[in-house]
């Protein structure tokens, strides 16, 4: 077993009320797992984290491990015990 962090941001804070988390998971775990297996238990997060149409994880929010980027690499990029993952909604206007 891991124990990651999670930070919240932005709208994914605001939905759950907190803006850190601790999970447990076994090792291995990509992000998309991550998202889809432990982060939709949280009531508010599925309607920001999941397309509706596709019914996937949404392709308009940031994603990073450790302060890098990898929202186009969900499926291999896994999470190692310690990692910080940073999610947040972008925002856009004018």
């Amino acid at each position: 077993m891991i124990r990651i962090h999670i930070r919240l941001l932005g709208d994914l804070r605001e939905a759950i009320g907190k803006e850190k988390l601790e999970i447990n998971l076994p090792n291995n775990v990509s992000i998309k797992e991550l998202i889809e297996n432990k982060l939709l238990r949280y009531e508010g997060l599925k309607d920001h984290l999941i397309d509706p149409i596709t019914k996937k994880v949404r392709t308009d929010i940031i994603i990073l491990i450790n302060e890098r980027s990898i929202e186009s690499s969900i499926e291999s990029e896994r999470v190692k015990d310690g990692d910080t993952v940073t999610l947040a909604t972008i925002v856009a206007g004018g």
